[in-house]
């Protein structure tokens, strides 16, 4: 029996690729400051990093989805795996800022060939009364990659040099992206009632996805999402010494320990709570993750205004908390509506809006505004911004309840 047959170590091995995925794509964000200092970059430029891998990621994604709907995914997402892999070793010896770019460009095709195909694969392993649970383990790399990345990362930066930190997070997807290929492909569509064939091309795509308007709802909110925390994430370290006057091994070291702890420990529970909450009511993935985002905002202002230490951290923890919340639930609402032959470009569209309206943006903009009043008031306002999001979640909430009750008929 292949492993992919078996739930939970198919899942494993996913959410820990997934985890090398955001090592990766964060390492930048870690040695931001060295990075600028070793190439003589300007604070724009250093921005335009992280927006060049998002807008690749974006463009290349539609094109993963459709051929991830009509052909088998694991083969797609291993290639990814090793070539985002190969691209940020790559990264370590970038003599230029143009280069630098370059790698950055080839990490956005790799990744988006692997994170479009496997919401879909985690359909079809797990049923829609789990698949909140299931969503949130594998989407729990997110914070988990992402503090490794800053913690790692600012170590080794700080020890051994930029260079080196893209050398020691590319080296393993070139061999652990080949495990993939001993896994089995799952049947698509194994635990929905609908088997309808996959529209034939896009324009019927985007018709169907159009007709279910929570899909709608919940792109815009994780388009908000997405801009205020991509912006954030590729800036936190950097406004830590700034702002906070802390070395880079310390910054990195505090953000990532903080992140760790509390976006594994918001994804797990969100994962928990969504799925028990949406058994009783069906528009609660929406309710719980829109409540969540909106309670983040007190403790927002705390973590970027107070100057203690002992305010300052807890605010951070708590913010990051909710706003991790919501993961599970949201894509678990996404997959649940969404037909087997229509997820994978459902979810491809979605990565697309995501990111090139959220955080392919949002890292440019930061910058280019820092460079003018500093990094506190930008880096505010994208965290107070995380409120339209939940508001956008609270309206659709009649549209998911709708949407699900056509799945049920």
């Amino acid at each position: 029996m292949g492993a992919i047959e078996r739930p939970a170590a198919a899942l494993g091995v996913l959410t820990g690729l997934n985890i090398l995925n955001y090592l990766d794509r964060y390492v930048a964000s870690a040695v931001l400051p060295l990075l600028l200092a070793g190439l003589s970059l300007t604070d724009a430029q250093g921005g335009a990093l992280q927006s060049v891998f998002i807008i690749v990621y974006a463009v290349v994604s539609p094109l993963v989805g459709s051929l991830g709907d009509r052909r088998a995914r694991l083969p797609i997402a291993a290639l990814g795996v090793v070539l985002w892999s190969a691209a940020t070793f790559g990264s370590g010896v970038a003599p230029t800022f143009g280069w630098f770019l370059l790698a950055r460009a080839l990490i956005g095709v790799g990744e988006a060939s692997y994170a479009v195909v496997t919401p879909s694969l985690l359909a079809d392993l797990y049923p829609p009364a789990r698949r909140g649970r299931a969503l949130a383990v594998f989407y729990a790399a997110i914070p988990v990659g992402a503090a490794f990345s800053y913690k790692l990362g600012g170590w080794v930066g700080a020890h051994y040099g930029w260079r080196a930190a893209f050398y020691l997070v590319g080296a393993p997807g070139l061999l652990l992206g080949l495990a993939l290929l001993l896994l089995r492909e799952p049947a698509r569509g194994r635990y929905d009632r609908n088997t309808d064939p996959p529209p034939p091309n896009l324009r019927a795509a985007l018709k169907a996805l159009a007709a279910r308007r929570s899909y709608l709802f919940n792109t815009a909110a994780q388009t908000i999402f997405t801009f205020s925390m991509g912006g954030l994430a590729h800036w936190m370290t950097t406004y830590f010494v700034r702002t906070r006057n802390m070395t880079l091994a310390d910054a990195s070291s505090a953000f990532g320990t903080t992140l760790v702890l509390s976006g594994f420990v918001g994804t797990i529970v969100g994962g928990q709570v969504g799925d028990r909450l949406a058994a009783r009511w069906q528009g609660a993935h929406f309710t719980f993750a829109g409540w969540s985002l909106l309670a983040s905002i007190p403790f927002t202002l705390m973590a970027i205004l107070s100057p203690r230490p002992a305010i300052f951290w807890p605010a951070m923890f708590m913010t990051l908390f909710l706003l991790f919340v919501g993961t599970g639930p949201l894509n678990a609402a996404m997959a649940n509506v969404l037909p087997p032959g229509l997820r994978g470009r459902g979810f491809a569209i979605y990565t697309v809006a995501i990111h090139l309206l959220g955080d392919a943006l949002s890292p440019a903009l930061i910058g280019l505004a820092s460079d003018r009043v500093g990094l506190r008031l930008p880096v505010l306002g994208a965290g107070l911004l995380l409120a339209a999001a939940g508001v956008v979640l609270l309206c659709g909430r009649r549209a998911l309840v709708h949407d699900l009750q056509q799945v049920a008929a």
